[in-house]
């Protein structure tokens, strides 16, 4: 059976999404607002991030992994409950918020010089 946290998934798209297109939220927003709410990360931000980013998909990879052989729905939330504080904890470890990252996420969607950044380092 295949049980999916919606909180999870958005937890998983947020961490994994590195693509040009922005937020339904922040599409409704000018551009100047949204370029002024998230502080620009530093370059010591953007290793942090890319570093907590790596083990987030992995967690997540190994979630989905799991969800699809959970028996029932109390299985396939304990899976998403302990993926969801080892997420945190990478992020964390790192030396990040998880606000922080999700900030980097939302600047990596609307800002391209960052989107480019992150990609470059995420290919290379």
């Amino acid at each position: 059976m295949n049980f999916f946290n919606m909180k999870t998934f958005a937890t998983i798209a947020a961490a994994t999404a590195l693509t040009s297109a922005p937020a339904i939220a922040q599409q409704a927003m000018p551009q100047q607002q949204r370029e002024t709410q998230i502080e620009r990360a530093t370059d010591a931000e953007l290793d942090k991030f890319l570093a907590a980013n790596g083990k987030v998909k992995t967690i997540a990879t190994d979630m989905q992994s799991e969800l699809e052989t959970a028996e029932s729905q109390a299985e396939a939330t304990e899976i998403t409950k302990s993926a969801e504080k080892d997420m945190i904890d990478a992020i964390e470890e790192e030396g990040l918020t998880t606000n922080r990252f999700n900030e980097i996420v939302r600047m990596a969607q609307t800002d391209p010089e960052t989107n480019q950044r992150l990609r470059a380092e995420l290919e290379g």
